[in-house]
């Protein structure tokens, strides 16, 4: 799963990451390892998220942190707090990613892999860096020797470009220039291929510096048609263009700069990139002004600023429905949750029913071992066709109801595991994980002794409310499976009722006596 998590986030082959993801997720819980299949579902989730797909991602992470928290999971806190400030930062709500950030990197023990506390880390300094906050250059030089450490050549690589654009963005023009330097010689050293995306900030970098011939030749590789293409959706292609159209804008090339305009926005048109088709505008704007047509220059400022108000009251708007639509798909787990609860409870009594102790029973009895035995009392109410006949349904359901919380009452002290269900009628089951036959007699003689002796008259008047049960084990020497456990318990509550009810018959005794007091 490690090996998952650390590659997943540079690996192109997103339809084979949610695939690993989603069999990983699987395996887990086929195992039962739930902290592990949620680990797998994260990742899923963050494949969603480089998708566009971000109210789902992000309903995932919180679905996966409220799981974390109320297990005190902290390793898997802090992956649904890195995805959480993913999520953010790319609605554009910078301070709820950064608080996520902030937990992601604080949630972290010292043992977790080297690669995860870069990839926290590096998010943290990448929210802070957005904001302009100039401490994020010391995170950056934190997370970089990490990386050097491990030697990490694409970590190193994605945190120089980040370094360099963020410092850019902050006026720190000599950090910007040290980042770019480290990440060409990177480049050289390892023989890595440039992609858009880096070429673009090395180009960007050096145009705030002024060393517009520098710019250009950084630019010049990106320029080549086979490296444009395999922009995979346009969007570095179209970023990158803008910054080659403003380098040449700056040195007085007006119709190169022009002609990478046009391809730029002929490719936002294409992919729908609204926001840098604004930024385009802006350029668009310049490049009259610079060709000394101020009435165009003018009119094209002025749909710019338009273009650009009316992106942000759309960002606002798309971030409200995301925000919402996370909110809902929370909501609509939760209801799930809800009535899967619901359809496991017995409506009259709360208990679990039939149907939770089909799912439950064969997975404990599987678990059972002659250390840690299985132990099932199964429980009937003892003539309780009259208490119906005589004091009327409604008052046979109190009973029932009643007879129930005991059930709980008595199932809490034997450990957390352990839980009572309603058969049907008026049997009823406690299942006692971990529990030895001598152990579990014992309750369940506390049991009976608790419902013959609670206050009844004030429903029943004179009449007795008492149980039989019959009690079993497993393994008692060998395993049984469900039928035969429950074959036997039953045996042992009909001789419970012919002998004379109100009583416990297990394995060890033919016949518990009746109590006294």
């Amino acid at each position: 799963m490690g090996g998952l998590e650390a590659l997943s986030r540079f690996d192109t082959d997103l339809d084979g990451v949610a695939a690993s993801a989603e069999g990983a997720a699987t395996a887990a819980r086929e195992l039962g390892l739930v902290d592990l299949a949620l680990r797998a579902d994260l990742v899923g989730a963050d494949v969603r998220r480089r998708r566009g797909h971000l109210a789902d991602a992000g309903s995932t992470a919180q679905a996966v942190q409220r799981w974390a928290v109320e297990h005190q999971a902290r390793f898997l806190q802090a992956r649904a707090h890195h995805l959480m400030a993913a999520v953010f930062q790319e609605l554009g709500d910078l301070s709820q990613a950064l608080e996520h950030a902030v937990h992601s990197v604080d949630l972290l023990d010292d043992e977790v892999p080297v690669t995860v506390r870069i990839d926290h880390r590096k998010r943290l300094a990448d929210c802070l860096g957005l904001q302009g906050d100039t401490g994020a250059q010391d995170r950056y030089a934190e997370v970089l020797v990490l990386a050097e450490r491990l030697g990490d050549v694409t970590r190193l690589s994605q945190i120089l470009n980040n370094s360099a654009y963020t410092a850019s963005l902050a006026g720190l023009h000599d950090t910007a220039q040290a980042a770019v330097v480290r990440l060409q010689e990177l480049a050289v050293e390892h023989d890595l291929p440039t992609d858009l995306a880096t070429t673009d900030t090395i180009g960007r970098v050096l145009m705030g510096l002024g060393r517009l011939d520098e710019a250009e030749e950084a630019l010049r590789p990106g320029l080549d048609p086979d490296v444009l293409a395999r922009s995979p959706d346009g969007d570095a292609g179209a970023d990158f263009l803008l910054t080659h159209a403003e380098v040449q804008r700056a040195r007085g090339r007006l119709e190169e700069a022009r002609s990478s305009l046009e391809e730029c926005i002929r490719r936002c048109e294409a992919h729908g990139l609204t926001s840098i088709r604004i930024r385009a505008r802006r350029e668009e704007a310049a490049l009259h002004a610079d060709a000394g047509d101020f009435q165009a220059a003018y009119a094209e400022h002025v749909r710019y600023a338009d273009a650009a108000l009316a992106l942000q009251s759309e960002q606002r708007d798309v971030r409200a429905r995301t925000l919402q639509a996370m909110y809902e798909a929370t909501e609509a787990r939760q209801q799930s949750r809800r009535y899967r609860e619901l359809s496991l409870r017995d409506a009259l009594t709360g208990l679990h029913n039939r149907r939770h102790l089909d799912e439950q029973l064969p997975r404990l009895l599987a678990s059972a071992s002659p250390g840690r035995p299985l132990s099932v009392g199964l429980v009937d109410l003892d003539h309780f066709k009259r208490i119906n006949d005589t004091c009327s349904h409604e008052v046979g359901d109190e009973v029932l109801r009643q007879v129930a919380r005991v059930l709980e009452a008595v199932a809490s002290t034997v450990g957390e595991d352990a839980f009572a269900a309603r058969m049907g009628g008026e049997e009823f089951l406690l299942v006692m994980p971990g529990t030895g036959i001598d152990h579990a007699t014992a309750v369940l003689e506390q049991l009976r002794h608790g419902i013959a002796h609670k206050r009844w008259d004030h429903l029943v008047g004179a009449l007795p409310v008492t149980v039989s049960i019959g009690a079993a084990v497993s393994p008692n020497p060998l395993p049984l499976d469900t039928p035969e456990l429950l074959g036997r318990a039953d045996a042992r509550l009909y001789e419970a009722k012919r002998t004379g009810r109100d009583r416990v018959v297990g394995p060890q005794t033919a016949l518990s006596p009746r109590a006294t007091g």
